[in-house]
């Protein structure tokens, strides 16, 4: 058995029939977005203040994990987005395991938000417009992630390795 080093790997060419423009486009749309979360972790206390539906619910804790969470979508999931942005391979190889990833992380949000929506005024953490205005935001770019990775797989963009012209990135068929 030999190892391999990624850095050993043949120069590629981004197939010109391929080239995953519309996915890039969105991972960097996507990427920029995530900038919004910015406040959570440098301001956490106004922000959840917009967020909550009473602001006594704002602890030590919730700002805490406000933080965590701030962290995540902005320095790992909007890496992720930007690497997946090159047309380099590891970008183009990273495509569809960040979609997967993300839609999983949305699959698992929307039915929290949607329970959100369903307590009472007293119960909800979450102002009913802040609820909604997730729902909103993550319906879309999560049909859009089925779409792309259940019914046109070519928009995450192929390659050829070295000087063949095999694609790579296709599913096999």
């Amino acid at each position: 058995m030999t190892s391999k080093s990624p850095a050993a790997n043949p120069p590629i060419t981004p197939d010109p029939s391929q080239p995953g423009s519309p996915i890039r486009f969105a991972f960097l749309l996507e990427a920029t977005l995530n900038l919004f979360t910015l406040p959570l972790i440098t301001h956490p206390r106004p922000t959840l203040s917009l967020l909550l539906a009473n602001p006594s619910h704002i602890t030590p804790a919730t700002i805490l994990f406000a933080r965590f969470f701030g962290g995540i979508v902005v320095f790992g999931l909007t890496s992720a987005l930007l690497i997946g942005a090159t047309n380099t391979r590891n970008g183009i190889e990273s495509r569809r395991p960040t979609y997967v990833l993300l839609g999983l992380g949305e699959a698992a949000l929307i039915p929290v938000l949607l329970a959100e929506l369903g307590k009472g005024r007293g119960e909800a953490a979450l102002s009913t417009g802040m609820a909604w205005g997730g729902v909103a935001c993550l319906v879309p770019t999560a049909l859009w992630r089925v779409y792309v990775l259940g019914f046109r797989p070519g928009l995450l963009g192929k390659y050829w390795e070295g000087g063949e012209k095999r694609v790579k990135g296709a599913k096999s068929e």
